[in-house]
């Protein structure tokens, strides 16, 4: 069969292809939204079960339909390729660049849908999930952005229980017009062939990975302790037009970190970090809506700090968002496996687990969670503070995974009815109704049963779903449901389900002639 690609569009499509691979059994898209207040567009991620086509690849790169998000790790949770994802806007792109090289590291630096960075590290093999999250994470930190999110997300995926891990959108959506590009070391932009150049430069084998070192510098935090927001703008400045907003930010910290002289350090914040300093009146009004009651909370959607907030980073903090004084492990990394019931998949700190919608909306129930299956012990929040600071913010970001058609509870409720129905004893007559058997008539053309009796059998064969919405879920079944009904037998008037009576499925063994060996 002749391709529908030519000679020059194939060489270019398995050149991208060979640089990203990943996950085989699932790819990511991404629908676009709005953009927000701070330029990150809002739209709705998720996961498509199926592999990526060479249609897939050749559109992605043509600009047609949505650009191709894929899933570093492997079902052998190992990797190719990795990825800081530096989500800031107005970014200096060939300031990084030129930093990675002074740096020595094998880094490509990417723009990022938003106007971020993608900052890539691509190895000729495959290599541990685990060995490249680990390297990505200290260079991220050697950078100055430490917190940033890491792809792989996880060392390891959950694939037998339906879960994927997250992708990431790849670069040259459009690759002629699109802004997705790499940045050349001498800080213009590439083209695609200029970015297969970067990638035969900088593409590393895994022992060179593994030798690579870096040395991290101590770095003295304005605000230790606190918001990793707080200790960037502390370094670059606060800027004028946000000074109100940002000394109020400061000012909750120090009511939480100094509670017997939070004032006084407020006063002195002022004169260090603002330019110019607020007014007195100002510094003390400032002092009085802080110290109202539900007001001494961190103002993170307002500038300057959304500009450059690290939720995930910051909750972990003593005195970042969240309660108390106990460190909790970084959660990130939701996942909904749009099961029915949905099943849900998070980090915590380096491993994954499985949750349930009640395990994690609960605060008490998702720490025995960690605790059976990532080992890890947790604070437990309040409810009002695990959903407003935790919660909420991983539900943001959240990516959907399409569940297997097998799975699908259409085609599981469809499986129990035909096994109930004609796998079973048979009714003689209507009167069997009550000995828990369905009925089918002469003619078979219908077949008729007690829902309860059926229900009891779906839960016998591990069906999770309530009564009710497994009743519903019949009525939807078009090609199988007739009618609920009531008909009198021994005198009673039973509520019946009616539906068109399934053929029954024989189990035949294949014949197939053996030969016998002789020894």
């Amino acid at each position: 069969m002749r391709s529908p690609f030519t000679k020059k569009e194939e060489v270019i499509m398995n050149k991208f292809k060979s640089i990203f691979l990943g996950l085989e059994i699932a790819y990511g898209q991404y629908q676009p939204g709005e953009r927000g207040e701070n330029g990150k567009q809002k739209g709705k991620a998720f996961i498509v079960r199926g592999s990526v086509t060479d249609e897939h690849w050749d559109n992605h790169l043509k600009g047609e339909g949505a650009a191709l998000g894929i899933i570093p790790i492997t079902e052998n949770n190992d990797c190719r390729w990795g990825c800081i994802d530096i989500d800031e806007y107005n970014f200096d792109h060939a300031g990084l660049v030129k930093s990675i090289r002074d740096l020595k590291l094998p880094l490509i630096v990417c723009r990022s849908k938003s106007g971020g960075a993608h900052v890539f590290l691509f190895t000729k093999e495959n290599i541990p999930a685990s060995l490249m999250q680990s390297k990505l994470k200290q260079f991220a930190k050697v950078l100055g952005y430490e917190g940033s999110e890491i792809f792989p997300k996880q060392t390891e995926i959950l694939v037998e229980r339906g879960d994927t891990g997250n992708f990431l959108n790849l670069p040259y959506h459009n690759e002629t017009k699109g802004l997705r590009y790499a940045i050349n070391d001498n800080g213009s932009s590439c083209t695609l062939e200029e970015f297969f150049q970067l990638y035969d430069v900088y593409s590393c084998s895994k022992e060179t990975v593994e030798k690579i070192k870096t040395e991290e510098k101590k770095v003295d935090e304005a605000f230790p302790s606190g918001p990793p927001c707080l200790n960037k703008l502390a370094s670059i400045g606060f800027g004028e037009g946000s000074r109100n907003n940002a000394l109020f930010n400061i000012a909750v910290y120090y009511k939480q970190s100094h509670p017997d002289s939070w004032e006084d350090e407020i006063v002195k914040a002022n004169m260090k970090y603002m330019e110019p300093a607020l007014s007195n009146s100002e510094v003390q009004q400032l002092i009085k809506s802080v110290n109202r009651k539900g007001y001494d909370k961190y103002r993170c959607k307002d500038a300057p700090i959304n500009a450059v907030c690290q939720s995930g980073l910051c909750r972990t903090k003593r005195f970042g968002v969240g309660f108390g004084e106990e460190e909790m492990p970084i959660l990130a990394n939701l996942t909904k496996y749009t099961s029915n019931p949905p099943q849900w998949f998070l980090n915590v700190g380096d491993k994954r687990i499985e949750l349930k919608s009640e395990q994690l909306y609960n605060p008490g129930m998702f720490a025995l969670a960690c605790l059976d299956q990532a080992n890890s012990i947790i604070p437990v929040p309040k409810p009002k503070d695990w959903k407003q600071h935790f919660l909420k913010p991983m539900m943001t970001n959240i990516q959907e995974i399409e569940p297997l058609e097998s799975l699908d509870p259409t085609n599981e409720l469809t499986g129990l009815l035909q096994d109930w129905t004609t796998n079973r004893q048979a009714a003689r007559t209507m009167d069997d109704i009550f000995n828990k058997l369905p009925f089918t008539d002469d003619k078979r053309e219908f077949t008729y049963f007690r829902m309860e009796d059926f229900y009891n059998f779906c839960k016998k064969n591990h069906w999770d779903m309530d009564k009710i919405k497994t009743g519903n879920l019949i009525k939807r079944l078009e090609n199988i449901f007739v009618e609920e009904i009531r008909m009198t037998i021994k005198k009673q008037q039973p509520r019946l389900i009616k539906i068109k009576t399934m053929k029954k499925i024989d189990a035949t063994l294949s014949k197939i002639a053996y030969q016998q060996d002789n020894f």
